[in-house]
């Protein structure tokens, strides 16, 4: 077992995984096609489609304040800067360890409690797992009458996914309940580091903060729904509206794999596959896939590495608390 806790053991499988999603749709896609669609990118549709993703990671910077808020209140800019540099750890690095980055960082750089951090991404990331679920049964339903379609492909990922949301529920459920109840006599030694994670889960236990977050978490996703949306048109292609919600219920199911670096392998073999279901070209949703990796990741990368780099030559110290 103590080898399945190795990082790099998981790092390594990770790869793996990424690679083998990558052979396979490089298998069974024309790559000649997908280069010449590259090549004929519409540049105006791109750099539109780039400001709309950093709007949207701005909006999911303030969401998560908003989450942070029970756990410590920072200014907008140090959330930010920390979402920034946790995303980009999260692009480079296997197996989703960047979130584990994100909750260090904001935790040294301010003097916030790394495992209430760590709560509150728990937080964020279950609400878009809600998000990404509506967006699979939403462009089921409007794709379901379409002769063209071949839907029933993906129905044993949606019942895995759902099937995952029921446990992430139940689990989250019984955390918020340390913050209430004393752990038994054995586990009283982790009482203090569960309180602590349970504060960061604090949003989840009240009706208004559940309201005003699936709010901020529809806006947020309306706004990279848009992004991918003006993505798609750069490459000459235009989605419809359920269309749109199937291909990024695909391409949130590979984000949540903790695979290969920015998904990599994972992303173009998925987004391949929603384009062959809603009876598009597969070309497309690979040249998609790539233009998120190279636009949006890598922009986020360069930006969020610079930030880290800037924050480790220039070190500052722990805010005050309000």
């Amino acid at each position: 077992m103590s080898i399945l806790r190795n990082r790099l053991f998981q790092a390594a499988i990770s790869l793996i995984i990424g690679a083998f999603f990558l052979w396979r749709a490089i298998e069974r896609t024309q790559m000649d096609e997908v280069w010449r669609k590259l090549h004929e990118v519409d540049l105006g549709w791109l750099l539109t489609a780039l400001a709309a993703y950093w709007l949207a990671l701005t909006l999911r910077s303030w969401r998560w304040r908003i989450i942070l808020a029970p756990v410590r209140r920072l200014p907008l800019g140090h959330v930010v800067y920390g979402l920034l540099v946790g995303y980009a750890a999260n692009y480079l690095l296997p197996a989703r360890l960047g979130e584990l980055v994100r909750a260090d960082f904001l935790g040294r750089r301010y003097g916030v409690s790394r495992l209430s951090v760590i709560g509150t991404i728990v937080v964020e990331r279950l609400f878009d797992v809600i998000v990404f679920i509506g967006f699979f049964f939403a462009g089921l339903w409007a794709l379901h009458l379409r002769e063209d379609s071949r839907i029933a492909q993906v129905l044993p990922f949606i019942e895995l996914a759902a099937a995952a949301c029921v446990i992430g529920v139940v689990a989250l459920v019984v955390l918020v309940q340390f913050k209430h109840r004393a752990l038994p006599k054995p586990l009283a030694f982790l009482e203090g580091q569960m309180k602590s994670l349970a504060e960061g889960l604090h949003l989840i236990t009240g009706a208004r903060e559940v309201a005003a977050l699936s709010v901020t978490t529809a806006i947020v996703w309306t706004a990279d729904s848009v992004a991918t949306w003006l993505l798609c048109r750069s490459l000459g292609t235009t989605l419809g509206f359920s269309q749109l919600l199937f291909v990024m219920g695909l391409s949130c199911l590979a984000a949540l794999l903790p695979l290969a670096p920015a998904n990599i392998g994972a992303l173009q073999y998925f987004l391949g596959l929603a384009f062959e279901l809603i009876a598009l070209s597969n070309e497309t949703g690979f040249g998609l896939a790539t233009l998120i990796q190279g636009c949006f990741v890598a922009s986020c990368v360069l930006v969020g590495g610079a930030l880290y780099v800037r924050a480790t030559i220039k070190p500052v110290g722990r805010i005050a608390s309000n």
